[in-house]
């Protein structure tokens, strides 16, 4: 019987700490109800009516859902933030990380004075260039770098800032197949280092990044990717470059699906011109990409790509200034080399009107 009493009383004590911790958690979700700063809910959306035509063939016609996203974003105490962005129309292909593979991001970011910030959970890799720092909702002809690499893993990056300047370091996994090996992709490990550069009054801007990411034991793939922005009043232009080793599996491009996995080297450059007036901002895009398999020892294929944007932003209040209207016209060239010279190239028109919000829902 005194047993009996003593575990009686010692679940009794254990379920007043369990409300106690109740109670606390009540009073979080309170906060996190009334306070903007902690909690800011966020919609982001594209639609667009989008028409394809390859060699003079019809491709597509059809409403497309470009974006979906959710964003929970906000700063818990004073130094210490977080940002979760889920997706919700398209999951990650192949998926390799179980339920977290339509989530982009998941991180908290921890301030440790004016100069440092170590951001832990999952993240953008820290490649370079401009185009790679906008939002996908943004880019209408993307290069083939930035449409193929693996932007998100779960990781650490630590982020010096001085004068203006930002440096980032960051470790994170490398288990994508295009970098690891199926053998190896459970211990693989990629290094970054990005500049994040400001110079003479903003006028010049850098995103320039190097990456290793690794293969296996013996071999890593290294990446460069070099963004250099100019802003001179309302006009503003970007050169990006991107160069790495990587596997492929490109048998859509050349019609061969029995290809398989190849080691290639791929380069991407983009040469964008952008003019804000406003409420209208134009911008002219060109885009150049290489691919060269190793293991033919030549050239797979080429591209060259031209867009032409205008997007319209007809509101000014705060809740609906980022909702705008856009139109755009892109072309694209494929031309087959080395082993696949015997190929048509192929000549890609696309033109799309859509929408796109990015709205706070709470």
């Amino acid at each position: 019987m005194k047993k009996l009493f003593l575990i009686i009383g010692a679940l009794s004590f254990l379920s007043l700490g369990a409300f106690a911790q109740h109670k606390d958690s009540e009073n979080i979700l309170e906060k996190l109800i009334w306070d903007d700063e902690m909690l800011n809910i966020m919609i982001d959306t594209r639609v667009d009516m989008q028409g394809t035509m390859n060699n003079s063939d019809l491709d597509e016609l059809s409403f497309e859902g470009q974006t979906f996203k959710i964003w929970l974003v906000g700063e818990i105490i004073p130094g210490i933030r977080y940002r979760v962005r889920h997706r919700l129309n398209k999951p990650q292909t192949p998926l390799r990380e179980g339920y977290s593979g339509a989530t982009d991001q998941a991180w908290l970011a921890f301030d440790l004075g004016k100069d440092w910030t170590i951001t832990a959970g999952k993240q953008s890799v820290q490649f370079g260039t401009f185009e790679y720092d906008y939002n996908p909702a943004d880019i209408y002809l993307p290069t083939m770098a930035f449409n193929d690499l693996d932007a998100y893993k779960t990781g650490v990056n630590v982020a010096y800032r001085f004068k203006g300047q930002t440096m980032n370091l960051q470790v994170v996994n490398s288990d994508a197949p295009q970098f690891a090996s199926e053998k190896y992709k459970n211990k693989a490990l990629a290094i970054n280092a990005l500049w994040e550069g400001a110079l003479f009054n903003n006028v010049l801007k850098t995103r320039w990044g190097y990456g290793a990411f690794q293969h296996n034991k013996g071999k890593f793939y290294h990446w460069f990717t070099l963004g250099t922005q100019l802003n001179i009043s309302k006009f503003t232009t970007e050169l990006d470059y991107y160069l790495g080793n990587r596997d492929m599996d490109y048998g859509a491009d050349v019609d061969d699906e029995n290809l398989g996995a190849r080691y290639v080297r791929d380069q991407s450059l983009a040469l964008n011109f952008k003019y804000n007036f406003g409420k209208w901002r134009p911008f002219i895009k060109g885009t150049w990409n290489q691919r060269h398999d190793k293991d033919f020892g030549s050239n797979a294929y080429e591209s060259l790509g031209v867009q032409a944007v205008v997007e319209y932003y007809p509101f000014t209040n705060k809740y609906v200034k980022d909702l705008r209207f856009h139109a755009a016209y892109a072309y694209q060239n494929m031309n087959y080399q080395g082993e696949f010279n015997d190929l048509h190239n192929k000549d890609m028109h696309m033109l799309l009107v859509g929408t796109r919000w990015l709205f706070k829902a709470k």
